[in-house]
């Protein structure tokens, strides 16, 4: 890697470049080989200059936010990892319903500031784990609401280091879906537009949703959320149970007995031991079903990584 960019890129962060980073540090699930490149950038600025930087000198660039719903690969990440979660990252409340906000803002301390200022519509997703960028991309929410719901503008960089912007409706957002899925652009920041409310309702209520969660699902175990996407008319973990799969168990990677739609790192689990568990849950609820479940979680890309297994052929599923 030329040293010349890597210096360019020292000086544009005002982090600590990390070498030879095990990724098992910075994802939910605890798993995951060594980034040969670790940067942490404090707000959207420094994330672009990164970004850009990296990309004009031919360096790859993988995009970490919370670390939450992605599977990290045990073989590691060539390259740099931009990891965009920063307590520092920007948050502006100007008024009329507006909010200004970096894509590194954690969920929940978006949602708490909201809340605080009377502003209502993040309680539905204040319990899930990860950066607003992150839930930009995976329009990531709840049966109460979505990300994509509160979104009035998502500004954009390209590999070029073109901005671009998008409105709501440009921006596609569908079931865990959005138009920057596998676009390779890096989020920047977002202008929600949120309605009035109560700040002691508010906070109170993002205090009971995180509780309802805290009951609900496995958030002492290492994890990274719902293994799959809903289906329609249906719920993955009530496949996955009916299937006979809670309990079952890869290497260090468990089906969690609290909820079935999420895999946990019960031991030294691997990221091949949670991706193999997660085709075994595919085929065995496909069998059962004729439900092919579709992932949620994300595997990065990088050394050894390890794909799901293919759809089955429809004419096999009949």
């Amino acid at each position: 890697m030329p040293s010349s960019v890597i210096d360019r890129i020292r000086s544009a962060v005002s982090g600590n470049i990390l070498e030879s980073e095990p990724l098992s540090g910075h994802t939910t699930y605890r798993v995951g080989g060594k980034a040969e490149y670790l940067v942490p950038a404090a707000d959207s600025t420094e994330a672009e200059k990164v970004y850009v930087e990296a990309l004009s000198g031919g360096i790859p660039v993988t995009i970490l936010g919370w670390g939450s719903n992605v599977i990290a690969p045990d073989g590691g990440i060539e390259g740099i990892v931009l990891k965009m979660s920063s307590e520092s990252a920007r948050m502006e409340f100007p008024g009329s319903g507006r909010v200004l906000v970096d894509a590194g803002v954690s969920l929940i301390d978006l949602a708490r500031a909201a809340a605080g200022k009377g502003l209502k519509g993040l309680e539905p997703i204040a319990g899930i784990p990860g950066t607003l960028g992150g839930a930009i991309i995976m329009n990531a929410g709840t049966d109460d609401g979505d990300t994509g719901s509160l979104i009035s503008r998502v500004t954009v960089v390209t590999p070029e280091g073109v901005r671009r912007d998008f409105t709501r409706d440009e921006a596609a957002f569908g079931y865990r879906s959005s138009v920057f899925q596998g676009a390779g652009w890096l989020v920047l920041e977002a202008e929600l537009a949120m309605s009035s409310g109560d700040p002691e309702k508010l906070t109170a209520e993002i205090l009971r949703i995180q509780e309802e969660r805290k009951a609900k699902f496995p958030l002492d175990d290492p994890n990274a959320g719902s293994v799959f996407k809903r289906p329609p008319g249906d719920y993955a973990g009530r496949l996955i149970e009916a299937a006979g799969c809670k309990g079952l168990r890869r290497g260090g990677a468990t089906v969690s007995p609290r909820h079935a739609n999420f895999i946990i790192n019960a031991g030294e689990a691997t990221a091949a031991d949670i991706l193999e568990l997660a085709g075994e849950l595919r085929r065995r609820v496909h069998k059962f079903s004729g439900i092919w479940l579709e992932m949620e979680q994300i595997p990065l890309p990088g050394q050894g990584s390890i794909l799901p297994p293919p759809r089955p052929d429809r004419s096999s599923s009949e």
